[in-house]
């Protein structure tokens, strides 16, 4: 049985605030000498995050000028 995945679409200020949040969270287990392995993985996975370019026509419109 395969993982639960889950996709999140954020904007760049979202993006950053998500970043800072889990870079807060591992300062504060570093100082508390708890492990943080699993926040850095998480935030690996945020910061090498791919951007979704919009497309500045939708697929409707594209779909009425190829005919």
């Amino acid at each position: 049985m395969s993982e639960e995945k889950r996709v999140l679409e954020l904007d760049r200020y979202e993006h950053k605030a998500i970043a800072n949040i889990l870079l807060e969270k591992r300062t504060t287990l570093i100082e508390e000498n708890k492990d943080n392995d699993f926040i850095d993985e998480i935030l690996e996975k945020v910061l090498d995050a791919p951007t979704k370019k919009k497309s500045l026509f939708n697929k409707k419109e594209k779909n009425k000028d190829e005919r």
